[in-house]
């Protein structure tokens, strides 16, 4: 075979630009060639100088082109600089965009970190474009050198590169070494349960906070919702943990909208919060402080009415800014401008006389959806609710006698969940061994919810409850239900296809009257507050933003998420806990892991959701029921007990939790 292995050595090609840089990183030392590139090659020895003096075509792994330095002894910026094009540019002479080009960024990214930014694809592209003074679509090396020099150096940036550089300052992320001992003013963004009880959690550290709320009270969207909006869990499940409710709550049980923001400016009076807050300001942009200003960010924040906006600098970022903020969410109906009548949002119908006498279709299946059918169909003409697809309603009272929160809120609830990805072998095994009982049970809850609600058929959805709760739970009282019984308010399984100058046309045909459209369809979640280079570290999926613990990006130090990016059945107590967490990362008492390791524990999760949950565009943020899981887990990463109710096994375990349990964790 000796004649076949010397033809198709001689058939290979010359090394190319991405097997040269190869070999410089893996094995600098050079090789000999023969033939018309001898003279381009080095000496030396080993297996590719051996084939090449025996008549053998290059090996592809060795060979290495020889260049003289152009800027030897002009500095380490131009030496490096240099050294990396001549790594990826195409036989040591032109540096090629595309994939050498983002290799080189790479490679600059790790030698300066000010141009950490140039790994992002969209300033990879203006950089090259900027660097390329003849407009040939290559680099040459002086074109490459002079480009980084004046990248590295703001006070000589030409007009040409200081766009590139502006953003390089703006997208500059410092290392994330888990060291916040810099860490001492702190921005705060939203002015709702999350922002006050992580200013609360951060000033009894001695950090300095400033809450940014941009209307002119603190509640978030306690301070204004639909009609007729209250809690629709018991008062004890939504509730501060250092901060009790009053017993001369008017409506008890069950606090209506207005009595629940009472409660809350209740709490930031007490804690001497309203001081911290700066009214009427929003933030329009979170960006770098640059290089060489240190490890923090800086915001950009306008008073309402303003036409000027501020620069300020803080230390560490909490975005507090809720899962149901703004804007609110309106689905693109063909011919919307036909219609004469009245478009809304649930968020908007914030007075019933909006509908009095008049037709009104409310759009969605959720319980903003449902509330606002209800208020509608007590004062309207007539009251339709369209929807694509029904949720299980949960009862106040399972068979009327038992609190559901004896079902939910227990740790025997949450056992009956689809299991948990955080568990142990035998945990594994013994949810596997009583898959069947769990099924069972759930199959029994559905059908006492059908009877409880008197469910017609329409309304029955396709999907089981143990999984529905998970995208569309609601607490529900009777009111609903008395009012399609009496015809009240209509039920309509379909999809709008179009808007009529009179109504809604359905994609079977069906035409809906209206003088009033309600849409009930959630919000929009948005990002824009972040420097579209910080954007990219989010990566953000189509099903949500992934976070370390629901709370932390890990590749954007100094930055955090309370109350935005989680939800459950008791979201007030889980973002207090998310506060407590964070003010003992912040104080040194609790270490985080590597980036690799919260990448890899986020991973998990993610898998796992997606393996059974279905997909929607927050399903990164959802635990629901899984909440005692998740509580549990921020507990244990304090080192503090999550088992709260004492010896008692069978209180442990069929007992509801709610926040008095955790009360002590927040005594001073």
């Amino acid at each position: 075979i000796g004649p076949v292995f010397q033809l198709f050595a001689r058939c290979q090609q010359p090394p190319t630009h991405a097997m040269v840089w190869r070999r410089v990183v893996a094995c600098p030392r050079p090789l000999v060639a023969r033939g018309p590139d001898r003279g381009r090659f080095a000496d030396g020895a080993g297996v590719g100088g051996w084939a090449a003096r025996r008549g053998f075509a290059f090996n592809n792994y060795d060979e290495v082109l020889q260049n003289e330095s152009q800027y030897k002894g002009k500095g380490r910026v131009h030496e490096v600089a240099e050294a990396i094009f001549l790594q990826h540019a195409s036989m040591g002479a032109t540096l090629d965009p595309g994939a050498p080009f983002k290799a080189a960024c790479w490679s600059l990214s790790k030698e300066f970190p000010e141009l950490t930014p140039l790994e992002n694809a969209s300033l990879e592209g203006r950089a090259f474009e900027q660097m390329d003074q003849e407009g040939d679509g290559v680099l040459q090396r002086h074109e490459f050198v002079d480009g980084v020099v004046e990248l590295l150096n703001p006070a000589t940036t030409s007009r040409r590169i200081g766009s590139v550089q502006e953003r390089l300052v703006a997208g500059f992320v410092t290392k994330n070494d888990q060291d916040f001992a810099h860490v001492k003013r702190v921005a705060i963004i939203g002015g709702g349960v999350a922002g006050l009880q992580t200013a609360r959690a951060l000033t009894k550290i001695g950090k300095e906070c400033v809450i940014f709320e941009q209307s002119d009270n603190v509640g978030g969207v306690w301070k204004a919702n639909y009609a007729d909006f209250g809690l629709q869990v018991p008062r004890e499940l939504y509730e501060f943990p250092e901060h009790p409710w009053p017993s001369d709550v008017e409506n008890g049980y069950f606090p209506s909208g207005p009595e629940t923001q009472q409660y809350i400016e209740s709490y930031a009076k007490r804690f001497d919060l309203l001081k911290l807050i700066r009214f009427n300001t929003g933030v329009q942009e979170i960006f770098s402080r640059g290089a060489t200003a240190g490890p923090g960010w800086k915001l950009c924040h306008g008073r309402k009415g303003a036409a000027q906006t501020t620069e300020e600098e803080f230390d560490f970022v909490v975005v507090a800014t809720g899962m149901y903020g703004w804007p609110p969410h309106i689905p693109k109906v063909p011919e919307r401008q036909d219609f004469k009548g009245e478009i809304l949002h649930s968020q908007t119908f914030q007075d019933c006389d909006i509908a009095a006498g008049k037709n009104v279709i409310v759009v969605g299946g959720g319980k903003s959806a449902i509330d606002t059918a209800v208020s509608a169909g007590n004062v309207g003409k007539s009251c339709t609710l369209l929807f694509r697809s029904a949720h299980w309603p949960v009862a106040r009272h399972l068979c009327n006698l038992v609190p559901f929160k004896w079902g939910t809120y227990s740790r025997l609830g949450h056992f009956m969940c689809p299991t948990h990805w955080d568990v142990t072998s035998t945990e594994w095994y013994l949810h596997s061994l009583l898959a069947p009982v769990k099924w069972v049970w759930w199959r029994i809850v559905e059908l006492m919810f059908r009877v409880q609600f008197g469910l017609p058929k329409e309304m029955v959805p396709s999907t089981p409850i143990e999984v529905d709760v998970f995208t569309g739970g609601q607490i529900l009282n009777y009111d609903f239900r008395d009012m399609i019984k009496s015809g009240k308010v209509k039920i309509v399984k379909g999809s709008a296809e179009k808007f009529t100058p009179t109504g809604v046309r359905l994609q079977d045909g069906t035409e809906l009257k209206a003088d009033v459209v309600v849409f009930g369809t959630g919000f929009t979640k948005s990002y824009d507050l972040f420097d579209r280079m910080l954007h990219s570290r989010l990566n953000i999926e189509e099903d949500g933003l992934y976070l370390y613990r629901n709370m932390l990006p890990p590749r954007l130090p100094n930055i955090a998420f309370v109350g935005s990016e989680v939800s459950t059945f008791n979201n007030i107590f889980t973002q207090a806990l998310q506060a407590e967490r964070l003010a003992k990362v912040l104080a040194g008492k609790v270490q985080l892991p590597s980036e690799s390791r919260m990448m890899a524990a986020m991973e998990m999760e993610q898998a796992w959701k997606r393996s059974w949950m279905p997909g929607t565009s927050a399903r990164a943020s959802i635990f629901q029921l899984h909440m005692m899981k998740y509580h549990d887990r921020l507990l244990k990463d304090m080192g503090e007990k999550h088992l709260r109710k004492g010896s008692n096994f069978l209180a442990e375990m069929l007992s509801p939790y709610c926040a008095a349990d955790y009360a002590a964790l927040f005594k001073n």
